[in-house]
């Protein structure tokens, strides 16, 4: 007997296209794999899709009653590991203050190391669950999920080692000491840069702590060379290569990414049109994340009308961090995403799904609902999938299923 049945669904998205590979680009971005009927799950793995399925017996079934059920969100892009917040930078930012002036005051990131290496493993343990528990009620069943808040060799291990405890939400993990200089090193660059590259990473990748490495390529954290070195650096001990580009003006990260190999290129709101291309052919995922833009009131948003046609395959995230994106919610990242970066609802979803899931390279597992797949499946109470980028300030999604397990239920 079935596992798991899931019956009624008015629309089941299964972000998948017949004879194409993902992640899917150009005019496949918006391509949803619409169908109806019911999901058949057992021993973890989806059965059966679509209009003949879940007409069987099964140990539970469940009821859609005409919702919109599709895959788990997958998160490519978050920070979760930090102590404390940042609240007031929000309204200093509301009264005229820019990132770099706060930057400069030693709030910003600095604000978050010194609260990261103030709290106990406890604590950041405690702190990781809470915001794991929040991901897993609005869908999101994997996360990529960043250090960055340490610095140093002792704090950026324990920012991954709490990011390695059980949960249900899947974490991909990324060691990124490259996020900025600590205060320590302030006039002594060169020497964090290399701790970085020959203490740091090497330590994280032979006790297999992290996926991939990351770094913030801007002007007044890390130069185009610097930004190179670490990635580099990251990739000789098995690091695949990450990298914050072109958030807050033009400095050559998505062309590091290209350089490097890297499987994303995130934020990109400064990306060209030649950016874009050699993305593409370099094989280089855009990463938009659109809460952060919206937190930092940008006037610059990524191209993201110029780049589908290019046939760059664009992926979205939270970017979940204590100080420009506050939020675990990928319901509201598609909805920004839909407004603020002129994406279609369907081109959103794909990116939110099996395009995030390539951003972490899971695609054979998790991202779309498919026979064989692992069974991450939601279930949302809106009767059109164009809800999900139309209502906001509410969570659309009351059912989660991980791994053929339902483990939040409404």
């Amino acid at each position: 007997m079935i596992d798991l049945i899931i019956r009624n669904a008015g629309q089941i998205l299964t972000c998948t296209v017949p004879d194409e590979d993902p992640p899917y680009a150009g005019a496949l971005q918006g391509e949803l794999g619409i169908t109806e009927g019911g999901v058949e799950i057992h021993k973890g793995r989806i059965v059966a899709v679509g209009p003949e399925a879940g007409q069987g017996r099964a140990h539970r079934i469940i009821n859609a009653q005409g919702g919109v059920v599709l895959p788990g969100f997958v998160d490519c892009h978050t920070h979760a590991v930090f102590a404390g917040n940042r609240a007031e930078e929000l309204e200093e930012r509301a009264r005229g203050v820019s990132y770099e002036e706060i930057t400069r005051r030693g709030g910003g990131i600095l604000s978050s190391v010194r609260a990261l290496r103030a709290a106990s493993d406890k604590e950041l343990g405690q702190a990781v669950m809470r915001h794991l528990d929040a991901f897993l009620d609005m869908g999101t069943t994997t996360i990529e999920a960043k250090s960055g808040y340490g610095l140093s060799i002792e704090d950026e291990i324990r920012s991954l080692k709490a990011l390695g405890r059980r949960h249900p939400v899947e974490v991909v993990r990324t060691c990124l000491a490259g996020h900025t200089v600590p205060e320590e090193f302030a006039d002594q660059r060169e020497a964090y840069v290399n701790l970085v590259c020959k203490r740091i990473l090497p330590t994280v990748a032979e006790e297999g702590l992290a996926d991939y490495c990351d770094v913030f390529c801007e002007k007044g954290v890390f130069s185009f060379e610097e930004a190179q070195q670490m990635l580099e650096a990251g990739k000789a001990v098995g690091l695949r290569p990450r990298i914050h580009a072109d958030q807050l003006r033009r400095t050559g990260g998505c062309r590091i990414a290209c350089r490097v190999g890297a499987i994303t290129a995130d934020h990109i709101e400064y990306a060209s049109r030649g950016d874009a291309v050699a993305m593409k052919e370099a094989g280089v995922i855009g990463v938009l994340l659109p809460a952060a833009n919206h937190v930092l009131d940008q006037a610059q948003r990524p191209a993201t009308r110029m780049m589908i046609p290019c046939g760059l395959p664009l992926a979205l995230g939270t970017d979940f961090n204590p100080g420009t994106a506050p939020t675990q919610s990928m319901p509201l990242t598609i909805h920004l995403a839909v407004v603020r970066f002129q994406m279609s609802v369907a081109e959103a979803i794909v990116a939110a799904t099996i395009n995030a899931a390539c951003a972490v390279e899971r695609q054979g597992r998790i991202g779309s609902l498919e026979p064989e797949k692992q069974a991450d499946v939601i279930l949302c109470d809106i009767d059109d999938y164009h809800g999900l980028g139309y209502w906001f300030g509410r969570n659309p999604v009351h059912t989660v299923i991980k791994k053929g397990k339902v483990v939040v239920e409404g």
